[in-house]
């Protein structure tokens, strides 16, 4: 998976059922890949989800058609 991909996190995850795109890919060598995954919350924003490819948490869904930049950008 890369960034801009729609997840889904699944029964192993406590956000199970929530859609999400993944921001950021992170190899942190002998853990592995981690994820940080962007899931909007009404109301209130992003909330950023972390997760660790081991885990096997979140399944793929497909790639975002529209992405919004950061604010930063």
């Amino acid at each position: 998976m890369k960034v801009g991909d729609v997840v889904q996190f699944n029964e192993n995850h406590e956000w199970q059922g929530c859609l999400g795109i993944i921001r950021e890919v992170k190899d942190c060598k002998e853990n592995g890949i981690r994820y940080m995954v962007g899931v909007p919350a009404p109301l209130q924003g992003t909330a950023f989800i972390f997760v660790m490819e081991n885990e096997n948490a979140i399944e793929l869904i497909g790639k975002a058609v529209l992405v919004l930049k950061d604010e930063e950008d």
